[in-house]
């Protein structure tokens, strides 16, 4: 039945599953959406949990426990836990004819992704989407519909930098900076595949041939560092290639002080675009040859300025609207554009996995470890000017001569269906 009163049940209600309570009890208008339950083991230490409770909004300590409990289960599952569960928890919403609106990134694993793909398929009718945040927005769905239609040309170079200082705070929660779960399940948490995957992701994802399509990257070559006490890397770069020969070079550090990026430059046949957090109005850049610019405001509207000229064929934009508010009006219509898919979200895991299979991760010199009060931070002399020279020559640290540097092989991708440890130690 199109235009229903959707039902929506979110599974993890702390860290970034708080944003989704707020906006079902603030934000989206009842008749649109109705919060059915809530997932968590420890629902107590949310700060929403006074107000879920006041409003009678049931809690479950397991998904399981929710369709137990409730035979008419619901028509939009959000999941927001530690990766090593979104598959079983993707799968288990599907099968029970949920739509699925699963946080990035997708999972651990190329060979979970496929599964959750499978289950899709075989669920027919129920979408999943992957919550990458600028996928869903207005001013990316207008550039890569320009880059789509020809309008710079063919791609060249990508390139992208973010430099996000992390506090202890931050790796001390369970998963963080984590491997493998106690029970043996892939977390594979790091700089690359949590906080800062939205970027690398992006670039796969605005280079895709349609609007839920992204590219697939052929093989990789990556540099793992370490510099805080965690299993995983906090630092890396990375050269990707996709069809083409299209170099991706992706480059991000919780090793730092302050908070750089992301920032971008991507080069093509007839024009260059770049963005810089917290610069030009968060405007997303297009530079032609002929001096000629388009701009994409961070809330939509994109327009032209000629050399010289100002705002001219002003492009109108749909109203911005959360990746939540989008799932439950593709739930309310039976629409099935959700912008960002599994399909979409996969070439970010593989390109992942495949980091893993290049390089051992490799710990900085103790010499130029330093600590921070009190924010509390580990960051590495230098590593910030390193990555940023990295980034606007197109090299990685070892093809400049850094001396922490460790080089990472070749990894082909075609036929890559399974991670299995890589050069992680045992």
């Amino acid at each position: 039945m199109r235009n229903k009163q959707v039902q929506v049940v979110i599974v993890g209600i702390g860290g970034y599953g708080a944003t989704h309570v707020k906006e079902m009890l603030h934000d989206i208008r009842e008749q649109d959406a109705v919060l059915a339950g809530v997932v968590d083991v420890k629902p107590e230490l949310s700060r929403f949990y006074g107000e879920l409770a006041a409003a009678g909004i049931p809690m479950y300590d397991s998904l399981e426990s929710f369709y137990a409990n409730r035979p008419g289960g619901a028509d939009l599952v959000v999941i927001s836990t530690p990766i090593q569960y979104h598959c079983p928890q993707t799968c288990l919403a599907l099968q029970h004819g949920s739509h699925v609106l699963v946080e990035k990134p997708v999972s651990a694993t190329v060979q979970e992704a496929r599964r959750m793909m499978e289950a899709e398929r075989e669920a027919a009718g129920p979408f999943v989407a992957v919550g990458y945040n600028w996928s869903f927005s207005s001013q990316i769905q207008q550039l890569k519909r320009d880059i789509q239609s020809g309008l710079f040309g063919r791609p060249q170079r990508l390139r992208t930098l973010v430099l996000w200082r992390r506090t202890q705070d931050y790796f001390q929660k369970g998963w963080k900076g984590r491997v493998k779960s106690p029970q043996g399940d892939w977390i594979l948490d790091s700089v690359a595949h949590n906080a800062t995957s939205h970027y690398l992701h992006n670039m796969f994802y605005l280079l895709g041939d349609d609007t839920e399509a992204s590219a697939l990257p052929f093989r990789v070559q990556a540099e793992l560092y370490r510099a805080n006490p965690i299993e995983n890397f906090d630092t890396c770069a990375v050269r990707a290639e996709v069809e083409g020969g299209v170099e991706l070079l992706f480059l991000a550090s919780h090793a730092v002080t302050g908070v750089e990026g992301p920032d971008f430059t991507f080069e093509f046949e007839r024009a260059v675009i770049s963005y810089a957090f917290g610069q030009d109005n968060e405007e997303i850049k297009a530079v032609f040859q002929d001096g000629t610019e388009k701009r994409y405001p961070k809330a939509g509207g994109a327009y032209f300025l000629g050399t010289g000229e100002q705002h001219s064929a002003v492009e109108e934009s749909p109203k911005e609207q959360s990746k939540l508010l989008t799932c439950i009006q593709a739930v309310r219509t039976g629409s099935a554009g959700i912008l960002c898919g599994l399909k979409a979200a996969y070439p970010q895991v593989l390109c992942m996995n495949g980091m893993l299979e290049s390089s051992a991760v490799a710990d900085f010199p103790e010499s130029l470890i330093r600590w921070a009060e009190p924010e509390r931070v580990v960051w590495v002399e230098g590593l910030k000017e390193a990555l940023r020279q990295c980034y606007e020559q197109g090299r990685l640290p070892s093809e400049l001569g850094k001396d922490w540097a460790v080089p990472g092989r070749w990894v082909e991708l075609a036929t890559y269906d399974s991670f299995e440890g890589g050069c992680l130690q045992p």
